[in-house]
Parts: C-alpha cells; structure tokens; sequence
C-alpha cells in the first residue's frame, strides 16, 4: 500500500495504541491508530513520542498499550529477510502537502534501491528543492515504515536519517545497498592520515 492516509479528527475516547519492540537497531516504538501507524520512535528519542502525539491528538487523548495492525509480526519479518514485509502496513500520520509528495515518492522505491535528494526534487518538478526535500526527510514520523533510509547524498554519503547515520547505513546494508566507507572525521578533502604516510628509505650518499 504506497499511500498515507489523511488523519482525520478523532473522538476523544478514541486511544492510541502504544507498543515496543526489539529490533537489531534497538527498542522500536510504535504508535497506531484504526487508520494505520501514525508515528515512531527508536528507543534513544523515545522522549519524543508523546509530545508528537500530543500535538496531533490534542492533550487529552488516551494512550494504551497494543498492536491493532500486527506491526511487530511485520517487523520481525522484515529483519528476518523478508524486506517488502513493511509494504502494507498501513500508515496515517499528519502531513503538509509538500511532505506528503515527498513521502508518496519514497513509499515507491523498493528495497534494495537507493535516490538521491536531487533526484526527488527533480521529480516534483522542482529541481532546485533539494533542502526542502531534505526537511520533509527529516522530518519524517514514520522510519521504516516510510523508507526515508532509502534516500541519500548525491555523493554517495548517507547524509541524515532520523534515526541516526549509523542506522540508516545498517538499514541500507541489511537490504544490499554497497556503501563506501565513511570518511574519517577531521580529516580535510586532499589530505593523509598519519597512518596512510608510506615512510620512504633514502639511501644516504656519501660525500
């Protein structure tokens, strides 16, 4: 299912469905709703969840703990292998119509296939959009559910994920994406680390 549901107004006693799973990145938390998954957090930005779903459900709502939509099946599949195992969970979050474009568009690409950030700004027809496309990115309250791992620098770097670099390079690797290796930090362009110095021997000419 390549598609966001609109998150419409709810009623108050409608409770938002609170769950916690072991990933290999971590505690993944997730939060859902009748319409779909509407947000996600790894364990270490936990402190994060509640004030998103604050604002989109207003101060009052009810949090409980369950998984309406099966999405820890899902995502033990998925880690097990079976990488289109998150295509059809459904998804319903709030979204600007820019950010909802973007998110379409990464919805598309399939598992074991990268973009770049030019290269979706160039497919809303707006070339020059790169940060914009960026922020929508990052901005995005569905990881994994919304592949935004799947989206990385025209130079081949990792560039952000809103999970941390570190699991956005985990995630492409678990699904086949060859990486280069990082460059190391503190190092300018064009310059050696002490330990790439090939020490030359100069035989000594005697006078």
């Amino acid at each position: 299912m390549n598609a966001i549901a609109m998150l419409m107004p709810v009623a108050d006693d409608l409770a938002v469905m609170l769950a916690a799973f072991r990933t290999p990145l971590g505690t993944l938390h997730v939060a859902s709703v009748p319409a779909g998954v509407c947000a996600v957090a790894f364990d270490d930005r936990r402190d994060t969840l509640e004030p998103r779903l604050r604002r989109m459900f207003g101060t009052f709502q009810k949090f409980e703990h369950g998984d309406p939509l099966d999405a820890g099946a899902r995502l033990d599949a998925y880690f097990g292998g079976d990488l289109d195992a998150l295509r059809d969970v459904p998804r319903a979050t709030p979204a600007t119509p820019m950010q909802r474009r973007v998110w379409t568009l990464v919805l598309a690409l399939a598992a074991g296939t990268t973009t770049t950030y030019a290269a979706l700004a160039a497919r809303l027809g707006m070339p020059r959009a790169q940060r914009a496309v960026g922020v929508c990115l990052a901005s995005n309250p569905l990881p994994l559910f919304v592949p935004c791992h799947r989206v990385i620098a025209a130079s081949g770097a990792v560039a952000g994920y809103p999970g941390g670099d570190l699991r956005k390079r985990w995630l492409l690797r678990h699904e086949g994406v060859p990486l280069a290796l990082p460059r190391a930090p503190g190092r300018a362009r064009g310059t050696l680390d002490p330990a790439d110095i090939v020490h030359l021997v100069v035989p000594r000419i005697e006078r």
